[in-house]
Order: C-alpha cells, then sequence, then structure tokens
C-alpha cells in the first residue's frame, strides 16, 4: 500500500529452501565447514521496470559457503570465508539470465584478540565481485564495481569488565561503493561509546 511502489494485488511469497553442511576439525585448533543451499522461490516480491512491486513468477539461489576458523593462539581468533552464489530468474518469458544485486563471491576476513589486561581488538576485511543490475526496461545487463571494505574496532574493560570503552572505525579505507545501483553507501565512520553492564 505504499504510494510510491505499493501494489494491492501482491501475493505472498512461497520459498522453500534446502541446506546440507559439514563441519570438520583439524589440528592445531583448526575447523573448516561447508554448507551448501538451494532455494526455490515463488511469486518473489521486486520492483519492475516502473518502480511497482510486482510478484515474479520463479526465482533460483544455489550454491555454497566455506569457512575457515583458528584458535591456535589463547584469546586469538582467525576466521576466512568463501561464499558462491549462482542465481537465475525461471519466469516464463524472462529475458534476464541472472538476478541483480546478488553478488557471485564474497570473500571475508575476521581477526580478533583479547589481551590480559581487558583489551580486546577486532578486524574485519569483506572484498564482493561480480554483481549486477539491470536497466529500467530490465534486460540490459550491467555491473557493479567490486569493492573492499575494512573494519576495525578496539576496547578497553574496567571495574572487572562492569565497563567498556570502545573506537572504531567501519569502512576504514572511505571505499566507494555500490549495493544497488544509484544508492551509494556511507564511506569511512567512526563510532566510539561506552557499554555498562549491572
Amino acid at each position: 500500500y505504499s504510494p510510491d511502489g505499493g501494489n494491492s494485488t501482491l501475493e505472498a511469497e512461497e520459498t522453500m529452501h534446502y541446506e546440507i553442511g559439514i563441519e570438520q576439525g583439524l589440528p592445531a585448533k583448526t575447523t573448516v565447514s561447508l554448507t551448501g543451499f538451494y532455494i526455490d522461490v515463488s511469486d518473489y516480491i521486486e520492483k519492475d521496470a516502473n518502480d511497482i512491486k510486482t510478484n515474479f513468477q520463479k526465482y533460483t539461489f544455489a550454491g555454497f559457503e566455506t569457512i575457515v576458523e583458528n584458535r591456535v593462539i589463547d584469546d586469538l581468533l582467525l576466521r576466512a570465508g568463501y561464499t558462491y552464489m549462482y542465481t537465475e530468474d525461471k519466469s516464463e518469458g524472462s529475458q534476464r539470465d541472472e538476478l541483480q544485486y546478488r553478488p557471485e563471491n564474497k570473500f571475508t576476513f575476521e581477526t580478533s584478540y583479547r589481551l590480559a589486561w581487558g583489551m580486546s581488538l577486532y578486524g574485519a576485511l569483506i572484498y564482493v565481485t561480480d554483481q549486477y543490475f539491470y536497466d529500467k526496461n530490465q534486460i540490459e545487463k550491467k555491473r557493479l564495481p567490486n569493492y573492499t571494505l575494512v573494519d576495525l574496532r578496539l576496547g578497553q574493560e574496567f571495574f572487572q569488565g562492569k565497563l567498556t570503552a570502545y573506537l572504531g572505525a567501519k569502512n576504514l579505507l572511505d571505499e566507494d561503493y555500490e549495493q544497488s545501483y544509484g544508492l551509494p553507501q556511507a564511506g569511512r565512520t567512526v563510532y566510539g561509546g561506552l557499554d555498562y553492564r549491572f
């Protein structure tokens, strides 16, 4: 019922989600996991060429995610991951070979370390590639630029962990990027604060 893109004739989406995974412990406190997924969607709701929310007949998402995690050093976490996703518009008469704004490849890396005196360090890196969108006619496919995001956070506990002061930065490298065409995301953001637990 939105005045801009609403559609009172919309049907509810129906989704069948299948997932299977395996996890294996390795030497040196290392764990590897692999998860495969397949998602079948009918009546998917998405904006059409006129920016009106519409039911699309059939979408498919498939892929896998793998994560490697290591804790061989006390209080140090290292985690790396990769996600591959294949998408397809199976709607009758569709001229699109894949769905927009669903990146094909996503690489992640996270690390955190806690020091003896209550200080904690956290860092994350995300690299996203092969993300596409379509023009207003929903026919011509174009590619969004790949992007890399880096986040950092520093925390310090006081009073036996009851009070935590923290300072961090999101998108530390001030990357210019979009997750949807024409909607640039925020640049470098610096934040800080206090958490008190009682």
